[in-house]
C-alpha cells in the first residue's frame, strides 16, 4: 500500500505541465553544461590551431581532470537538446494546420546534432585516456574543434524549419512569436561563419577568431534561451491545452 501511495502522490506530482517545463528547462541546463566542459578543459578561451603539437599535449596534460570531466559534460549537454527539442516539437504541432513534417524535421534534426555532442565528447574524452604522444593528442583536439562547429548545416535546418513553422501560423497572435522565428534565422547564419575554421589557422576565421568562435558561442545561447522563454511562457499562460 504504502509502494502504490507514493506511486499515485508523484504521478500526481509530475503532471505534464510540470514535465514540460523541465523539458524546457534542459535548453538552458545545455548551454550550462557545454560551457563547463570547455571551461574545465582549459577551451575558454579556445586553444589555437596554429599551436604546435608539443603545446597542445602540455595543455591537455595541464587539465587532465577537467577535460575528462568535460567529455561527461558534452554528453549530458547533448542528452538535454534533445529533450529540450522535444518540448519544442510539441509546441509546433500545437500550431493551427501546421504540416506535419516540420516538427518532424525539427525533431529529427535535434536527433542528428546529437551526433556532433557525442564526437566532440569522444574526442576530449580521449585526450588523456592514455599517452597518444604531442601528434595524435593535437589530432584529437582539431576534432573536438571541427567537431563542434563544422556540424553547423544540422543547425541551420532545424533552425529554419522552426522559423518556417512559426511563419505559418499567420493568426494576429500566434503560439510562437514571429520574433523567434527571426532569431532562429539569424543564429544558424552565424554558425555558418565557422565554415572555413579547417582552412586557417590564424585570423578572425580561426577557430578560435573573433568570427568563428565566439559569435557562434553567443548566437547559440541566445537562440536557445530566447527559444525556450517563448515556450515558457505559452507552458505558465496554458496556450497549449487541447
Amino acid at each position: 500500500m504504502g509502494l502504490q501511495s507514493s506511486s499515485r502522490r508523484l504521478a500526481n506530482a509530475l503532471t505534464t505541465k510540470r514535465w514540460e517545463s523541465i523539458a524546457i528547462a534542459c535548453g538552458s541546463l545545455c548551454i550550462i553544461s557545454f560551457v563547463i566542459a570547455l571551461a574545465g578543459s582549459g577551451n575558454i578561451p579556445p586553444t589555437a590551431p596554429w599551436w604546435d603539437a608539443r603545446r597542445v599535449e602540455t595543455h591537455y596534460r595541464h587539465h587532465i581532470k577537467g577535460a575528462q570531466a568535460g567529455s561527461i559534460f558534452i554528453m549530458v549537454a547533448g542528452a538535454l537538446y534533445l529533450v529540450y527539442a522535444a518540448a519544442l516539437t510539441r509546441q509546433i504541432r500545437k500550431i493551427p494546420e501546421i504540416d506535419p513534417i516540420l516538427s518532424d524535421l525539427q525533431l529529427a534534426s535535434a536527433a542528428a546534432s546529437f551526433s556532433a555532442f557525442m564526437v566532440a565528447s569522444i574526442a576530449m574524452g580521449l585526450l588523456n585516456f592514455r599517452d597518444y604522444g604531442p601528434e595524435l593528442t593535437q589530432l584529437l583536439n582539431d576534432i573536438l574543434y571541427m567537431a563542434m562547429f563544422l556540424v553547423w548545416p544540422i543547425f541551420l535546418v532545424q533552425g529554419w524549419t522552426v522559423a518556417w513553422a512559426i511563419f505559418s501560423d499567420k493568426r494576429p497572435n500566434p503560439i510562437l512569436p514571429r520574433s523567434m522565428g527571426l532569431i532562429n534565422i539569424v543564429a544558424p547564419i552565424v554558425y555558418s561563419l565557422a565554415s572555413g575554421i579547417h582552412m586557417h589557422h590564424t585570423g578572425p576565421m580561426a577557430w578560435n577568431g573573433g568570427i568563428a568562435f565566439w559569435p557562434g558561442v553567443v548566437f547559440f545561447g541566445l537562440q536557445v534561451n530566447v527559444d525556450l522563454w517563448y515556450m515558457w511562457k505559452n507552458i505558465q499562460d496554458n496556450r497549449l491545452l487541447p
